[in-house]
């Protein structure tokens, strides 16, 4: 029957988009999880996404392949063992097993997709995953991290150092991590650093600030010439010649002749 072949078509589905789903959901937390640590010591991110790649393909086509109609049995006693025979003898057509598809037909409208969810632990998963993402979001704009990859190099340059490699990242493992190498010269080799193509001979003269008391001078006599203005006078402006009355002028000018003098 083509109803009862569509009706397996449809748990098949939605097994496969549960499992999917679970998958899915399952790889992120492995994502962050592994992600979280990578991410504060500093150590390549991106290989969280190995075993979470991995755990999501073999869950999910493991998943895929197995029959579910057995786990539909589990749930719905009523259809055990019923639902596998009918599905066995899909290609058989007589009157017994068209009326066992067709029972199975009319009970599978009692059965929930959302009595396969764990609805409980889903939202467990979900919140964790929420967290999670907040954690890295926060630890970013904090910037809370540990270089873990320079403290990594150190200690491989510092173990080819002690086990008497002389190679040069022997060497810098040493000057970093001991602080000295076979030189004592901290600063490394000299060199002349060059900028631009014309060479430039430069003499820097060393400044001394030492006092020669031999070198000592009698100071030097001028004479300053003393320019005084020959007779201080007050001239009064016209505009008070115009406004003072000619008998108060006298007394004006008296005024100002006793200021200048006092």
């Amino acid at each position: 029957m083509k109803k009862f072949n569509k009706v397996l078509k449809e748990i098949n589905f939605t097994f496969s988009n549960i499992i999917l789903f679970n998958g899915f959901l399952n790889a992120f937390l492995i994502f962050l999880v592994l992600y979280i640590p990578l991410s504060l010591f500093n150590f390549y991110q991106i290989y969280s996404l190995v075993p979470t790649i991995l755990y999501f393909i073999i869950f999910s086509y493991k998943g895929i392949r197995k029959k579910h109609l057995r786990d539909v049995e589990k749930k719905y006693h009523l259809l055990n063992e019923r639902l596998r025979t009918a599905a066995d003898n899909i290609k058989i057509q007589n009157p017994v097993v068209d009326e066992l598809k067709s029972d199975i037909m009319r009970d599978m409208k009692h059965v929930e997709v959302t009595s396969f969810f764990n609805q409980k632990k889903m939202s467990y998963k979900i919140l964790l995953s929420i967290i999670l993402c907040f954690l890295i979001v926060f630890s970013a704009q904090f910037d809370i991290s540990f270089n873990f990859k320079n403290i990594a190099d150190n200690a491989v340059d510092f173990i080819y150092g002690i086990g008497g490699n002389n190679t040069d990242g022997g060497k810098q493992g040493l000057e970093r991590i001991a602080g000295s190498g076979e030189s004592e010269n901290v600063f490394g080799d000299a060199y002349i650093a060059q900028m631009g193509d014309e060479t430039l001979d430069m003499f820097i003269k060393q400044a001394g600030y030492e006092i020669n008391l031999d070198d000592v001078k009698e100071p030097e006599r001028r004479e300053f010439e003393e320019i005084f203005p020959d007779e201080v006078f007050i001239a009064t402006a016209d505009v008070y010649e115009e406004k003072i009355q000619e008998e108060q002028q006298e007394l004006v000018k008296t005024y100002f002749l006793k200021l200048a003098k006092g």
